[in-house]
């Protein structure tokens, strides 16, 4: 018996290949007998015809299409500035900055087109914007007066659900790095880390965690009925809407039904800060002299200990996931989904023995 399976990704007949047009602009200086050195490069791109999955509508036989988008137009900054900062009587201190900073604009989808789903989810997904940077978490969002208030409905004090809403770019403003290298005849201490900040991305796992009632909000008022913080109520009309501060209604079914029906259907409450400082690596090593080299017959002998993704540090809103535990790797140019359906990242400690001859 033959069995056959419709796959769930359509192609397009009229895919291309992606085109991309890069100019750049290079310095490299150095000074004091290279004591100090710059490396710098600034980059212009033009990327046509990229290759994405679109969503499709489940009527049209696949749920996803692999097709081209038109354009979008990046520029770059890199920097690398190194320091000899101590060296004496065999001992040196060396030290390594690096800066990076990338954005990328949407110029172009398609024709008649502004705004391209780039994941399969309809509450919280990444997308292409024509005109703003890319890529974009757009969710769920609170229907909120001119003043920013919550708009609830007075007929049981839970917030209005909003439409899809831009929450923000899902890639960091910049990324700031930093190697320390310490070494003594022999003996050699290196340490990693790293800064990136000004992006957010949309936690699955706090998603999910308010759904089942086992968050720190869904017992923030002891699951009991509370007012809605900072809510007001439209005592006009919709087209006149005259907005009063909500100082008696409060939200119904406090104990779970608010946090799993209502507050866990508003997306923006899991659109968090990406910033994240992590010390990437520690290692210490030592190579063998020379003369006790030459006397056991090899010309190199090191051993060394290791230890990556030693600490992270992030900010206060951020209590469930490290950034880059993200659910699209691997499915293209939809970053920014945090999930909890893949291994997290592990600290490792390993040992290193390198032999020449």
């Amino acid at each position: 018996l033959n069995g056959f399976v419709v796959p769930g990704t359509a192609v397009s007949p009229e895919v291309r290949k992606e085109k991309i047009a890069t100019t750049e602009f290079g310095l490299n200086l150095e000074f004091f007998k290279r004591r100090v050195t710059l490396d710098a490069a600034y980059y212009m791109t033009k990327t046509t015809d990229l290759i994405t999955t679109a969503t499709l509508a489940p009527s049209t036989g696949a749920n996803s299409l692999l097709t081209n988008i038109g354009s979008i137009k990046g520029t770059g900054l890199e920097l690398s500035l190194g320091l000899g900062i101590i060296e004496s009587d065999g001992f040196n201190w060396d030290l390594n900055t690096n800066f990076t900073m990338n954005n990328q604009i949407v110029e172009e989808i398609q024709p008649g087109v502004t705004e391209l789903n780039l994941t399969t989810g309809t509450v919280a997904s990444i997308y292409a914007v024509v005109d703003e940077d890319f890529p974009q978490v757009k969710a769920t969002s609170y229907v909120r007066d001119p003043q920013g208030r919550v708009v609830i409905n007075p007929a049981n004090g839970n917030p209005i659900v909003g439409g899809l809403e831009n929450l923000g770019k899902t890639t960091p403003d910049y990324t700031l790095g930093l190697t320390n290298v310490f070494s003594y005849k022999g003996l050699k201490l290196t340490a990693t880390l790293d800064y990136r900040t000004g992006h957010v991305f949309y936690s699955q796992l706090a998603d999910r965690m308010e759904f089942t009632g086992r968050s720190q909000a869904s017992v923030s008022s002891n699951r009991q009925d509370f007012i809605f913080p900072n809510s007001v109520v439209n005592t006009g009309t919709a087209e006149n809407p005259v907005y009063v501060a909500n100082t008696n209604i409060q939200i119904s079914e406090g104990r779970q039904n608010f946090w799993t029906n209502t507050y866990n259907n508003i997306k923006e409450n899991y659109i968090i800060d990406g910033t994240a400082l992590k010390i990437r690596e520690l290692s210490l090593s030592y190579q063998l002299a020379d003369k006790a080299m030459d006397k056991i017959g090899v010309s190199k002998l090191s051993i060394g200990l290791v230890a990556r993704n030693i600490l992270t540090w992030l900010p206060e809103e951020n209590r469930f996931s490290d950034p880059e535990f993200d659910n699209s790797i691997g499915v293209g140019n939809a970053i920014g989904i945090g999930g909890y359906t893949q291994a997290p990242p592990t600290r490792s400690f390993g040992l290193n023995l390198n032999i020449e001859f």
